[in-house]
């Protein structure tokens, strides 16, 4: 059989090479000429220099401050001002009149207050809920109590255990 395919010369496949591409035609001249090389320098030196002059910054070593007597302020809600605030030492413990108190759970809404205290109340309990006044919000806490010693407290803080929630004893005391 015969093979009509054109036959290439062994000259034509050496003329075929790599094309470099960032080249010019002509090999003589450079690819970037020396002019924008300048340019470009030039430019990029006079951006820095310019920059220097309008940010111009005054920059100083930082050397700290001898220490100083510190002052504190507290501040606190004018409501505070009217209740009384428990430092429980035993010699003032001995010597006032203590009631205790259960904080079962503080809730934002008093929807939420009210299903606790539905649900507490039908465990046979005496809940209660008391407006608690925080900086920013108003908290709707259900309470147990009062109770008169620790041990009552404590017999009912373990009641609320076992229902899975985590109480905080409150004591208010008058000092006699």
């Amino acid at each position: 059989m015969k093979d009509f395919a054109p036959k290439i010369s062994s000259s034509r496949k050496k003329l075929k090479k790599n094309k470099t591409i960032f080249r010019t035609k002509n090999r003589s001249k450079p690819i970037f000429a020396k002019k924008i090389i300048i340019s470009l320098l030039v430019t990029s030196l006079l951006t820095i220099f310019t920059s220097f002059y309008l940010f111009n910054t005054n920059l100083e070593i930082f050397e700290p401050t001898p220490l100083s007597e510190n002052t504190v302020s507290i501040t606190f809600p004018e409501s505070l001002k009217g209740e009384t605030v428990l430092v429980e030492i035993e010699e003032v413990l001995d010597n006032s009149d203590c009631l205790f108190l259960l904080q079962v759970e503080a809730y934002g809404k008093e929807e939420f207050a009210s299903e606790m205290l539905y649900k507490l109340t039908s465990m046979d309990l005496n809940p209660f809920i008391e407006e608690i006044d925080k900086i920013d919000q108003i908290l709707f806490g259900v309470m147990l109590g009062p109770f008169l010693n620790k041990s009552d407290v404590n017999n009912a803080r373990e009641v609320v255990i076992r229902i899975g929630l985590s109480p905080i004893i409150k004591t208010k005391c008058t000092i006699q």
